[in-house]
């Protein structure tokens, strides 16, 4: 026993001491002097040279294996380079005591390999990856920490474990990689050739990380060209994860080939999404081409899509466009029957892009939006110098239902296009250059037409918290009546507020040309608007800026500026306007105001100007007004209450000669009656929309010195004027009595009147001035009507009242009147047989009817009564037809030589003159007419003709004598060369009768 205790004591010091010397004497011997006997055998056994360039190790526990560092594996050439820090070789030990490595199991560390790319040409990729070079022949190989450059491609902490099944020459690969951060588990399963050098591969690829749940299963066969075909399925929970997509679950399957430098996944069926009602099936196909280039192309068509995840996952650019976009530049073709953005429905959806370098090129963007518009895009999205999401490139819109396109992109925050007009924006066709980036949106460059109108100009809509509507647009023709459609019946007092508030929150820059506009009938040519809206917080109010409005319509040129507050009132407000042809204004004038000043047209003859400067709240909006016709100029300082819709200040009109203005108002011979001088006009005037009021005035027209209010309103299509006026000296022309010229009656259409006229003193023509004249003037429908007439002449008083009938077919002139102790100082008629004093009770009834002086006395009748008491009558002296005696005694009649200087001339005093005439087409008859006086008594007959301005008198005079002769006279021919013919026949007879004894 103690025998056989010792020799198994002494076996198992043994051992130990065999397995410290296998632990420890190999590594105090030099195994680099075998350097080259190992690189031969490492190279013979990996079938590439190897160069080792570090210390060469040999441990033989716990199992043999040899170590080499800094090891270079050459591939051949063409640019492929592998180098390992560390190879460690498991060999046989009774190989190796036997002097030769027996290699059982090579694992390199630290493995940098290089591929160039592109591969050479007589370099496969399939062979390179999928059929192991003949250094990978061993039973088993392992790579741990390794690094793979393919060109640009980089994966990092490369660990695999390649085997291969002895008895049947299976080779399986298992292992990890990562890639742009992801990192990826796989494993193949390569069969060996069969009879026709097709081998089998099976594949499966699962993501690790931000890919986890990402998987993708190969079945393919590889043909002995190294071309594959096969099946492949893919599936993950977040397609963003490998490409340009929204986040979304997703499976496909489809046909794999490979071959030429092209994987191409075609036939794929595709599955978007998790929950069933919310799965999108489509159609699919992959393309990884790796030669020349590496790109990926992705296809993908469905019967619906949600563009408003696509979008977004496109506008976040290829940088954060998942693994492969990362890498890869990548096509994207998507396709969809119809697709959701913005709460709308696109349809016939295509879009074909490429995403490289962060950033993405479309190709191609086409879609029908809401109301049948087709929108086509093309240009790039981000880039290095972009700002994430920016858009730039070309577009195009065909829109025949706009209104229905605008009203779609309320969804998108663009709600400003309720703001417009019902009538405009209608239908448009659109092309230019469009920048696009989140939140905003500019065009420039556009051309193409708007509502039927040829059109260019840019566009820019900003969203978000303060958003903005900037547009420079020209046109070639313009219809403004249906942008001002809203406003047609006038501003309201908060115009601003109510324009912003239409503007939906947005503020607004816009600026409009046109060659032509239209509005009202009338042609602006051209127009140009250049104007801003700020719709302020909340868009509850804000201002409007009017930088510039210039336009030239019917021979006037207008340009207008101003800032429009929230309360509707102005700051520098400036209009001015133009016309080289003063009656060019006449058409911006209100309908009755214009037909009134057409009735006067040499008023409007050569150039008008008018400035207006203001500013101040609505309600007190203060206005400085300059205008200038011809050389009537007008001076204001209104205030204006825009609230109320008046006005009220200070109004001065002057022109330098007043007979000549009022030649230019249709009454020629101012000057005789006016009088030289120039005319200025003083009032307090105020105003309304259909109001012009005079509160107080004072003229002066030459020898004319009047004041009075007056006030024109506009009523029935018809010009009303009120008021009263007080005249010191009121001078007014007598129409020629016998002129053919007709009256400018047509003056009075279109007016009402109802004024109340004063005047000291009234001076009509030559005739006897009358004094503290007092009139009512009243028109109404054509007929003017001069009542209430009342005047004082020679102590006494006139009234009267007098009708002109415009309107009738044959205007009527209607006279009534009454003069009561009046006392004549003059001769009343200025003719050769005249009244020159007494005191006159008159009375008149007359009517006529005609377009001219000449006609209305043709056509004048009425009647006459003259009653005279004390006074005088020249023309004849019947005094001096009687004489008296020297030493007394009865009167005697004179003789035929006293006679006829008596009819010739001198006066007659009188007692009484009492005339009755009656006037029939102009002519007047003399009836009851009897001058009775101390010396005698006349009897007058015949008459005159007015219209033929001759007379027919026969007068009977006899003196104061008993039994008197009757002596007569006839006057006639015309009024201004009368001619006496005097008949002494009865004196020859009453001698006789009465002769005296010697």
């Amino acid at each position: 026993m103690r025998i056989l205790r010792w020799g198994l004591g002494g076996l198992a010091a043994l051992i130990v001491a065999l397995l410290l010397a296998a632990w420890v004497l190999p590594a105090l011997l030099d195994w680099n002097r075998y350097r080259d006997g190992i690189e031969a055998l490492a190279t013979d056994t990996l079938g590439r040279p190897v160069r080792i360039d570090g210390p060469i190790t040999l441990t033989l526990l716990p199992r043999p294996q040899v170590t080499a560092d800094g090891v270079a594996i050459d591939q051949g050439g063409g640019g492929l380079r592998m180098k390992a820090a560390a190879l460690r070789l498991r060999v046989g030990l009774a190989a190796l005591l036997r002097g030769r490595i027996d290699a059982r199991e090579l694992v390199l560390h630290g493995v940098d390999m290089r591929l160039p790319w592109p591969l050479p040409k007589d370099v496969s990729p399939l062979g390179l990856l999928l059929r192991p070079p003949g250094w990978f022949a061993t039973a088993s190989a392992r790579i741990e920490g390794g690094r793979l450059e393919i060109g640009d491609l980089i994966f990092n902490g490369v660990d695999l474990t390649l085997t291969s099944a002895p008895l049947t020459g299976t080779s399986m690969v298992a292992g990890a990689a990562s890639i742009s951060g992801q990192t990826w588990h796989f494993s193949a399963r390569l069969q060996p050739p069969g009879a026709d050098g097709a081998s089998a591969l099976d594949l499966t690829l699962e993501g690790q990380g931000g890919a986890h749940g990402v998987g993708v299963a190969v079945a393919a066969q590889i043909a002995r060209g190294g071309d594959l075909s096969g099946l492949v399925s893919l599936h993950g929970p977040d397609l963003s994860a490998l490409l340009p997509a929204p986040k979304t679950p997703f499976t496909a399957s489809g046909r794999l080939t490979v071959a030429g430098g092209l994987l191409a996944a075609d036939e794929l069926a595709v599955t978007l999404g998790a929950a069933p009602a919310m799965t999108t099936a489509a159609q699919g196909a992959l393309a990884l081409r790796l030669l020349p280039a590496p790109r990926l192309d992705v296809a993908l068509t469905s019967n619906r899509l949600d563009l408003d995840a696509w979008a977004g996952a496109l506008l976040r650019g290829a940088g954060a466009g998942g693994m492969l976009a990362a890498r890869l530049p990548i096509g994207v073709d998507l396709s969809a029957q119809a697709a959701q953005l913005a709460g709308g429905t696109l349809r016939d959806l295509r879009g074909a892009f490429d995403i490289a370098a962060g950033v993405v090129t479309v190709r191609e963007l086409g879609a029908r939006l809401p109301g049948d518009a087709a929108l086509r895009l093309t240009g790039r999205l981000g880039g290095a110098a972009s700002a994430a999401g920016r858009f730039e490139g070309q577009a195009r819109l065909d829109a025949p239902a706009l209104r229905t396109t605008l009203d779609w992109l309320r969804g998108a925050g663009f709600a400003v296009a309720s703001a417009l007009p019902d009538g405009v924006m209608l239908r448009a066709g659109l092309a230019g250059h469009v920048v696009v980036t989140p939140g905003a949106v500019a065009l420039d460059h556009l051309t193409g037409q708007l509502d039927g109108q040829a059109m260019t100009g840019s566009l820019a809509v900003q969203l978000g918290a303060h958003p903005r509507l900037g547009a420079g647009l020209a046109f070639d023709r313009l219809d403004l009546d249906p942008w001002l459609a809203p406003w047609r019946g006038g501003l309201p007092s908060d115009f601003p507020a109510a324009v912003t508030a239409r503007l939906g929150g947005f503020d607004v820059d816009l600026r409009v040309e046109a060659r032509q506009a239209v509005l009202g009938g009338a042609t602006i040519a051209p127009l140009l608007l250049d104007a801003g809206a700020e719709s302020g917080t909340g868009g509850a109010g804000g201002r409007l800026i009017l930088r510039k409005l210039d336009l030239l319509a019917s021979g006037v040129h207008v340009a207008a500026s101003g800032t429009f507050g929230r309360d509707g009132g102005l700051t520098e407000g400036r209009l001015d306007a133009q016309a080289a042809q003063a009656a060019s204004v006449l058409g911006w004038l209100p309908a009755g105001l214009a037909a009134a000043a057409r009735r006067v047209p040499a008023l409007w003859q050569g150039p008008a100007d008018l400035q207006v400067l203001g500013g101040g709240p609505p309600a007190k909006l203060a206005l400085k007004v300059t205008a200038d016709l011809a050389d009537l100029r007008l001076e204001a300082q209104p205030v204006l209450d825009r609230p109320a819709g008046r006005w009220a200040g200070p109004v001065t009109l002057r022109h330098p000669g007043a007979p000549r203005l009022m030649a230019m108002l249709g009454l020629a011979g101012a000057a005789s009656w006016l009088g030289d001088g120039s005319l200025s006009v003083v009032a307090q005037a105020s105003g309304t929309a259909n109001l012009l009021s005079a509160d107080s005035f004072d003229l002066t027209a030459g020898t004319l010195h009047a004041s009075g209010a007056l006030a024109v309103q506009q009523a029935g299509g018809e010009a009303v004027v009120t008021g009263h006026v007080r005249a010191e000296t009121l001078p007014l022309p007598l129409p020629a009595l016998r002129s053919g010229a007709p009256l400018q009656l047509a003056a009075l259409r279109g007016w009402q009147a109802a004024v109340a006229v004063q005047a000291g003193q009234l001076q009509l023509g030559g005739l006897p001035a009358l004094g503290d004249v007092a009139a009512h003037l009243d028109l109404a429908h054509g007929v003017l009507r001069l009542d209430k007439v009342t005047a004082r002449i020679g102590g006494g008083m006139l009234t009267g009242e007098v009708t002109l009938d415009a309107a009738a077919a044959l205007p009527a002139l209607a006279v009534e009147a009454r003069l009561d102790g009046a006392a004549l100082a003059g001769p009343l008629l200025d003719l050769p047989l005249d009244l020159t004093a007494g005191r006159v009770t008159a009375a008149a009834s007359l009517r006529a009817a005609g377009h001219s002086p000449a006609a209305l006395l043709a056509t004048l009748q009425g009647a006459l009564s003259l009653d005279v008491t004390n006074g005088a009558l020249t023309g004849v002296a019947l005094g001096a037809m009687a004489t008296s005696p020297a030493g007394g005694g009865a009167r005697r009649l004179a003789d035929d030589a006293g006679l006829r200087a008596a009819l010739a001339g001198g006066t007659t005093l009188f007692d009484r003159f009492a005339v009755h005439a009656a006037i029939d087409h102009g002519a007047l008859r003399l009836g009851d007419a009897v001058l009775a006086a101390p010396a005698g008594s006349i009897e007058l007959g015949g008459g005159t003709d007015l219209a033929a301005g001759t007379a027919d008198l026969h007068l009977v005079l006899r003196p104061a004598l008993p039994d008197p002769p009757a002596l007569a006279l006839r006057v006639s021919g015309p009024l201004g060369n009368l001619r006496r013919a005097p008949d002494l026949s009865d004196a020859i007879r009453w001698r006789a009768r009465h002769a005296l004894p010697d």
